[in-house]
This record gives structure tokens, sequence and C-alpha cells, in this order.
């Protein structure tokens, strides 16, 4: 039997003295959690709300750790007011405890967090509405449609994040529209975002209406989320936003003309692909693959670009054939064309991608990349052909 009140104190210990590394006082933690020992949650509780008003995060994560563990679901209120005080730091291993809480018991853990998302602070509506949407329901539609009018806009961009179902749910839709026009660049960005996986044909007119945002993290995840709706009402709007004074705004409207596909699009990248410019025939190598099904002229262009000078647009060829879906049969002897190039990075990038996309050659192109004469595509063979061997766990 462990010694928890004794156990919790040299917890405390390392936390304030930090004079051992984790390592040491791991088992000790681990011990503690898993005790069960509830007649310690008034020490604890008083532990936890020591560190946070010293600011000490390291200490904050170890005890909400171990409350995590006696209490379990029970603890979800006292873990969510500790991240609702913001100590500077990301929160990672605090937040994760909260996720492990939430997914444990939803029913139980949903009821908390509306509470919390109708809090009467920002503080904790802001962690109430971020934990609510690993539980959301469709009955929480109503909520979150209130609380993206909030006047704080950190949580208009959540709320709106988390709105579940907007594709089935005029109300939730609606709502995501109207956020497109708020004052707030990142609530704007979270509505689009959303809209982009709703895959109504009525998001792609408020989105086009969006390209010409002022801020180009707006313009770019307007390109994004017309890439992912694949409308080619699109296409216009997209092309504009090739020109882009923006690179990455560009390099996303490229994409999004891929996913888009069509004559028009693709045209457009075929003007990329044959620019004196290697970035462009990058963005038009990266695009193209994903519109191969769309248009016969993808398929011998991509040809042309696994032959480029460059090894950049080489390289990123045989990137925008992993990343397109399908199985389109140039994929494989495009890919088997690269294995000797001269460029280390190309053949580097073959390593990469070769059991996406010639699954049968990979095993023989790898075990020939193991003698090859640049140390990282040696490494990189060796890793990938471990991920060849390792069965599927079902």
């Amino acid at each position: 039997m462990i010694d928890s009140r004794g156990a919790l104190e040299a917890v405390v210990r390392h936390a304030v003295e930090l004079e051992d590394d984790y390592d040491d006082i791991a088992p000790t933690v681990t011990a503690l959690a898993a005790s069960g020992d509830t007649t310690l949650a008034p020490r604890l509780q008083e532990v936890l709300d020591r560190f946070l008003d010293e600011g000490n995060f390291y200490g904050r994560d170890l005890i909400a750790g171990v409350l995590a563990g006696i209490e379990g679901p029970a603890a979800l209120p006292v873990l969510l007011r500790a991240s609702a005080r913001n100590l500077g730091d990301d929160q990672d291993s605090l937040q994760a405890e909260i996720v492990e809480l939430l997914q444990t018991d939803r029913v139980t853990s949903r009821s908390v967090v509306r509470d919390f998302a109708t809090g009467d602070t920002p503080e904790l509506r802001r962690v109430g509405l971020w934990a609510l949407g690993f539980v959301v329901e469709a009955q929480d539609v109503e909520l979150l449609v209130a609380a993206a009018t909030d006047a704080d806009p950190e949580i208009r961009s959540m709320a709106v994040g988390s709105i579940p179902d907007p594709a089935g749910d005029d109300g939730a839709f609606d709502a995501l529209v109207l956020a497109l026009h708020d004052l707030n660049e990142q609530v704007r960005v979270s509505a689009a975002n959303r809209l982009g996986y709703t895959g109504r044909v009525d998001a792609v007119a408020p989105l086009v209406a969006l390209a010409a945002d002022p801020t180009p993290r707006v313009r770019a995840m307007v390109a994004y989320a017309l890439g992912r709706l694949g409308s080619r009402e699109a296409t216009p709007a997209l092309q504009r936003l090739l020109h882009d004074p923006d690179r990455h705004v560009r390099e996303d409207a490229a994409e999004a003309l891929g996913s888009v596909g069509g004559p028009a699009a693709v045209g457009a990248l075929l003007v990329l692909a044959a620019d004196q410019d290697p970035q462009l025939r990058v963005q038009a190598a990266k695009a193209l693959p994903k519109a191969a099904d769309s248009d016969p002229r993808v398929a011998p262009q991509l040809t042309l670009l696994a032959r480029d000078g460059e090894a950049a647009v080489r390289a990123a060829t045989l990137s925008g054939l992993a990343s397109a879906s399908g199985r389109h049969s140039h994929r494989e002897h495009l890919l088997v064309e690269l294995v000797d190039d001269p460029d280390p990075m190309v053949r580097q990038r073959v390593a990469v991608v070769a059991r996406l996309l010639a699954p049968d050659a990979a095993p023989a192109i790898l075990r020939r990349y193991a003698n090859d004469p640049d140390e990282t595509l040696r490494r990189l063979a060796a890793t990938q052909l471990e991920r060849l061997t390792i069965p599927t766990v079902h």
C-alpha cells in the first residue's frame, strides 16, 4: 500500500524545488493517480490553487493528473477552472487530461461543459466552448449560435468552429455565413473553414464574396474551403486568387483549383506548369494530380513535370501524386522513372511516397536505397521499409 499523503507531499516538493527529473517522481505520480484515495481531494485542490496563483504550470499539470486519476470525470470542473487560468503555457498536458475525462463519460461531461460555456466570465465560457467541441451534439447548436455573437472574439471563434452539422441545419449554416462578416479575422477564418466542410453548394457564393477580404489569412482559408467544396462555380474566384499578392494565398488557390478540376481550373494550372518561374511549376505539380480524372491534359503534363529541369518540381510532382485520391495507372510509372534521379532530394521523396504510389515495387526500391550514397536517404529508406513490414492492427 502506498502512503498516499506522504507521496503527495513528495510530489509537491518536487514541483516546487525542481531538483530531480520527472523520471524520478513519475512512479510516485502514477501510484497516487491509481490510489483511489478520495480523501486527498481537499489537499489536492489546495495545492492546485497554490500552483495556479504562483504560475507554476508544471506543478499544476502534476496535480491535475493525480486529481483526474483519483476522481475521474468528477474532477472535470476543477480541471476546467484550472485551464481557464492563463499561465502563459500551451496547456498540452492539462488539456490532454481534460479530453480523456470528456471521452470517459460524454453525457455527464457535456452537461458540465455546457454550464461552463454559459458561465459568467469570458474565461469560463472560452474553456467551456473549447471542451464542448469534443462532446458536441446537435442539441448544442442553439447554444453555439448564441455564443457566436458573444462580445469576446475568441469566444465567437470557438463557437463558430464547434457548430455541429451545418450541412443539415439551416440555422447553423446561416450562423456561419453571418460570421463571415465578423470584424475579427480569426472568426472569419473559423467560419470559412467550417463552411468548407459542409459540402453545401450554397456555401460557395458567400465564400467567393469573402475572397476579397483584406486579410491574407482569410483569403487563404477561403481558397482552402472552396477547394474542399469542390464546386466549379468557385473557379473564377480561385483563378483571381492565383494572382494574389500573398504567396500562401496563391499556393492554396492552386491546390484548390486541382480539387475543383474541370477544363477552366486545369487550364489555369497548365499555365502555371509552363511558367518560367520554377516556384509556379512547383505549385502546378502539387495541384494537377488532384484533377487527373477531370481532364485528359493532366496526365501528359505530369509526365513533363516529372522530367522538369528543376529538382524541386520533380519532387513536387511526386508529392502531388501522393496526396491525390484515386489510383491512377501513371503514378507508379512516374515514380519508377524517378527512382534513380541524380538529385538526392528527389530520391528522398521517392522513398517517402513509394509505398503509396507503388506498393508492390516499394520494398525493392527501398532496399536498393539502403546502399545509396546519401545518408539521409538511407535513413528514410530504412524507416519506410520498417513501416512496410509492421502488421496493421485491427
